[in-house]
């Protein structure tokens, strides 16, 4: 079973909406069981429902049909003596997924919704499940109840922080993180989370406050680097944004985002040559990136650097799988560049036939001439002919 079916499968049964909040920590789980399965884990045969959980909990899509029978059959073999064994029924879900057997997919999930976990780490092991699914309003009440059986309970609090803020709840979660700083004032994902709201509420000085106490718990914590040259950005303080992204790119030097931010602080703060080669950094870690190379193109074109710009804008309007509003702008940019190449080669002697090709291009890529517009080209390349 491939990744992508398993989360076709669950989107279409259940109805899942995903949610992308760029800098906040993104994890939603029990912090305790975050280790990937290896090699031999994925074709084990496990050996109790625990292994079955962590197993499919973490890795499901690189499991074998061998390991996903076992947890199904040990998960059945466990409801059996116990129906609300919350690791059972969530083993026995994940496992209808893996089979994309749809129909037991929804009624297990209904079950799931009907369980009253007794512990407060099976409410978030519950709750976990449902905030990767989309469901958050569901996550919700399981994180709720895991501190109202347990008012100490650092982990529900911060995950439900994390899954009122997804829901846009942001006073609710302000209190959840405080609460989870109180009971734990070394927990810099909550220090981090708690500026980000800050930050997004404009309310930039407590923001600053708090990511900057996150790396002061774990300095090389990445997220608070980016999340500190967003606030830069929104401050219009380019330069320590780039000071910041440069710092983030060390720590995950494989994460186009990253090259992105810094590129996007460099444009603001006139620093265009370093731009351009952010954005040629960018693109070695993703070259299919359209966006990217579009943004390049526009900047490669302000510098004057025609040919390139006209053969990246090229690749992007020629691409599969671009989306129509971006290719409309790249037909225009590509229109504008393609003559001013045309200008530069008309200049060349022996570039006449290149000259002529970038004519033509302008003319194909332009929208609305004017009679008396295209005349005035066609003649420029006939006078090159």
């Amino acid at each position: 079973m491939k990744k992508a079916s398993i989360i076709l499968i669950i989107c279409f049964v259940l109805g899942c909406a995903g949610q992308n909040l760029n800098t906040q920590e993104t994890t939603i789980q029990n912090q305790k069981e975050n280790t990937p399965l290896d090699t031999n884990q994925q074709n084990m045969i496990f050996g109790n429902i625990d292994e079955a959980y962590i197993g499919m909990d973490k890795d499901l899509e690189k499991l074998s049909d061998e390991a996903v029978r076992s947890a199904f059959e040990m998960a059945v073999d466990t409801l059996k003596k116990d129906p609300g064994h919350t690791r059972a029924n969530i083993v026995l879900f994940n496992a209808h997924v893996y089979k994309s057997n749809q129909k037991q997919v929804l009624e297990q999930y209904k079950k799931l919704i009907a369980l009253k976990p007794e512990t407060s780490a099976s409410c978030v092991e519950l709750g976990s499940l449902f905030a990767r699914l989309g469901k958050i309003s569901e996550a919700i009440v399981f994180f709720e109840r895991s501190v109202e059986l347990d008012p100490n309970f650092v982990e529900g609090y911060y995950n439900l922080g994390r899954a009122l803020t997804l829901n846009r709840q942001l006073d609710q979660a302000i209190t959840a993180y405080n609460k989870n700083i109180k009971l734990d004032p070394k927990h810099y994902r909550a220090w981090n989370n708690l500026g980000w709201i800050y930050m997004i509420q404009k309310d930039y000085e407590p923001a600053e406050k708090h990511f900057n106490k996150a790396l002061e718990i774990k300095p090389d914590y990445d997220v608070a680097h980016s999340n500190l040259g967003n606030l830069s950005l929104l401050q219009q303080d380019y330069a320590l944004a780039v000071k910041q992204f440069k710092q983030y790119i060390d720590l995950k030097p494989d994460d186009p985002e990253g090259y992105r931010k810094l590129a996007s602080a460099y444009q603001n703060n006139q620093q265009l040559d370093d731009a351009i080669t952010t954005f040629r950094e960018l693109l070695k870690h993703k070259p299919d990136d359209y966006v990217a190379m579009n943004n390049l193109a526009i900047l490669l074109l302000s510098q004057a650097r025609f040919g390139e710009s006209v053969r990246l804008l090229t690749d992007v309007y020629n691409a599969r799988h671009v989306n129509k509003k971006l290719k409309n702008e790249v037909k225009k940019a590509l229109a504008l560049a393609s003559f001013q190449l045309a200008e530069t080669l008309a200049t060349h002697i022996d570039k006449k036939q290149q000259a002529i090709k970038a004519y033509e291009d302008y003319l194909k890529y332009s929208n609305h001439l004017s009679e008396a517009r295209t005349q005035q080209v066609q003649e420029k390349i006939s006078a090159l002919q």
